[in-house]
């Protein structure tokens, strides 16, 4: 009977308490919305980074790992025969790791290249399938083949930017004043991106560079393929060593920094140049099933080869393990803040329909109900207030996060940024079942509490008082 008389209860008002339940909707909706966010982007973060940067486990010579020399290396074939039999792994690769400087007729970089077997890179490393220019070290070339990532290849000036007139229209079908703004630097060439952005700049309005610069300046962009770089490093010899190669192939991933400091060279061509064992490699790359299956694979090639070092995703990169752990808790510090605002509303909604009935609790009181029963009255009605809100707002946002964890939200104005610190600007929000427990959980606490003032005013009443009160 308690339960049927607070739910009427909520209800007596109902515009009143439509208001607090539409706040709790919204409010859920843009606290559940930011927590999926939140997960997406972390998820994709660590996808990527294993996918295209890590892997889920690497095997060096522990003195590589010191001071990554050249001549810390390892036999490839004495873990090989174990991986093959290891059951969890998708694939693995042997790797030569060279700390390079990068010289082409226009700059130079100092780069980390890696030497890699083509087929085998493919089975571990996303790399192959980011390309946007170029094949991946395939085919027979007298000289040897080289692979770059986008920024390292615009920081060595292995780019133009030049506005062709079939650019210039498709960027007038996108907005008709673009088109005509920017014919004035039609047949221009520009050799660095800023100088393109400041032609840009002197001919746009504040609104259309804001909003089309970059995708201009992505579209002017032509890379200099087959163009020569010139790899210097170090031999395990200590002798200093150049080597010709041409850039056949330019990737991009989601984190710049990553495609600024990273380049791919074919395995056997570095190793003869540095003069490197063919049966030797500086590092193995894993990629198994999934990240937990990682861990407990790492554990056990360790305790096989115990003058190897073997180390999972999370001890390669903590800040990647560190990234898991703190999603959850920045989204729930988000719902937390959001239903802490809320509490206010419905503490005042409550003590408003507390301060109504006083002469209604008086008549209760007088007939026989119990102060605990009163209590748990207001209780009750404070809880489904909050719950019927939370629910709404639960159901809107996971209705959200469905059509967009499909296609995708795209903060496409902030890639640049994004893509600086490693995350994708194109996000998949996601959220799991415990996050919903968790926040049914906080919703279910912040109405209880919110009751607590209004209740304890009504524990205050006399009854015989309460009875004169109009």
């Amino acid at each position: 009977m308690l339960v049927s008389l607070s739910w009427r209860n909520v209800w007596r008002n109902p515009t009143r308490s439509m208001v607090v339940v539409v706040a709790v909707a919204l409010g859920l909706w843009g606290g559940v919305t930011a927590m999926a966010l939140i997960n997406g982007w972390v998820k994709q973060r660590i996808a990527d980074s294993i996918q295209n940067e890590i892997s889920h486990i690497q095997i060096h010579n522990p003195d590589f790992l010191l001071n990554e020399e050249v001549d810390k290396t390892f036999n490839f074939d004495s873990v090989a025969a174990t991986l093959d039999s290891t059951k969890g792994i998708v694939g693995f690769s042997g790797r030569l790791k060279v700390f390079a400087m990068v010289q082409t007729d226009r700059a130079n970089s100092g780069l980390v290249v890696l030497g890699v077997k083509p087929t085998s890179e493919r089975s571990i490393s996303g790399i192959p399938n980011k390309l946007i220019l170029g094949s991946f070290l395939e085919g027979d070339f007298k000289t040897p083949s080289i692979v770059l990532g986008k920024k390292a290849a615009e920081e060595l000036k292995l780019v133009n930017y030049e506005l062709t007139d079939s650019i210039a229209q498709k960027l007038s079908a996108m907005e008709p004043r673009l088109g005509e703004q920017i014919q004035i630097l039609a047949g221009r060439r520009y050799r660095t991106r800023s100088n393109l952005m400041n032609a840009l700049k002197a001919e746009l309005e504040p609104a259309l560079f804001n909003h089309y610069s970059e995708t201009i300046a992505d579209s002017c962009a032509s890379f200099r393929l087959n163009g020569p770089v010139v790899l210097t490093f170090q031999t395990p010899t200590g002798e200093l060593h150049s080597e010709m190669f041409r850039v056949r192939g330019i990737y991009r991933t989601s984190n710049t920094a990553f495609d600024a400091r990273m380049a791919y060279v074919n395995f056997d061509n570095l190793a003869s140049a540095a003069n490197i064992n063919p049966s030797n490699v500086h590092e193995v790359a894993i990629l198994c099933k999934d990240n937990t299956h990682a861990v407990s694979i790492a554990k056990m090639l360790s305790a096989m080869h115990r003058s190897l070092k073997v180390q999972s995703w999370d001890e390669i990169s903590p800040e990647i393990a560190l990234y898991a752990a703190f999603g959850d808790f920045m989204g729930m510090i988000y719902v937390v803040i959001i239903l802490f605002a809320l509490a206010f509303g419905i503490i005042n909604t409550m003590m408003m329909s507390v301060l109504e009935r006083y002469r209604e609790f008086g008549m209760l009181m007088a007939i026989g109900m119990n102060r605990l029963r009163v209590f748990s009255m207001i209780m009750m009605e404070s809880v489904f207030l909050t719950l019927t809100g939370g629910v709404a707002g639960i159901l809107l946002s996971t209705g959200f996060i469905k059509i967009f964890a499909r296609t995708g939200i795209d903060f496409g104005m902030w890639a640049e940024g994004f893509e600086a610190i490693g995350y994708s600007s194109v996000v998949y929000p996601e959220i799991t079942t415990s996050n919903y427990v968790l926040i049914t959980m906080l919703v279910v606490a912040t109405g209880i509490l919110a009751s607590l003032w209004p209740a304890r005013r009504a524990l205050k009443l006399n009854p015989m008082q309460a009875l004169r009160v109009e």
